[in-house]
């Protein structure tokens, strides 16, 4: 079984899977800045809500996904998220995983590519609203279920 431990999310850290920007205080603004793109002409722009139920130890990851044509957006609403991440690919180069807790101040996007499972609560329940281009295909999604489930452990 793989284990990954989940990391302090950073920019830094990050950027071989996406972005990171934080939400500014104090009356400031962060951007304009294009949070994602799709390849496809026909694809829109769509918003998810996400509520994440509160969570007690490890998470366990069966299943991972990517967007090929498009790049996905999370803008935090509450609380701390985990994200696990694969760098990009034919096929989840799952030896190299990585896990990250986003702090509630962060929004953070994936790259074309990159593998990754649902977000997921820390501790407590949260909540974020996920942007990405569909153009309701099954281009939309690609899925893959593991053979052997992912344990993510939080420090």
């Amino acid at each position: 079984m793989i284990r990954l431990v989940a990391e302090k999310l950073t920019a830094d850290a990050f950027a071989p899977f996406g972005f990171v920007r934080e939400i500014p205080k104090g009356g400031l603004r962060e951007g304009p800045f294009a949070p994602f793109g799709d390849t496809r002409a026909n694809a829109q722009v769509n918003a998810t809500l996400i509520s994440c139920p509160a969570r007690q130890g490890p998470r366990s990851i069966r299943d991972i996904e990517r967007h090929l044509h498009g790049s996905q957006f999370f803008l935090p609403l509450g609380g701390e998220l985990s994200l696990v991440v694969f760098p990009a690919g034919d096929e989840p180069d799952l030896a190299k995983g990585r896990a990250f807790i986003a702090a509630p101040n962060q929004a953070f996007g994936y790259h074309k590519g990159v593998w990754h499972a649902g977000v997921a609560a820390v501790a407590l329940e949260s909540s974020v609203a996920s942007l990405l281009s569909r153009d309701g295909t099954p281009a939309d999604v690609d899925e893959r279920k593991l053979a052997e489930a992912i344990e993510v452990v939080f420090p």
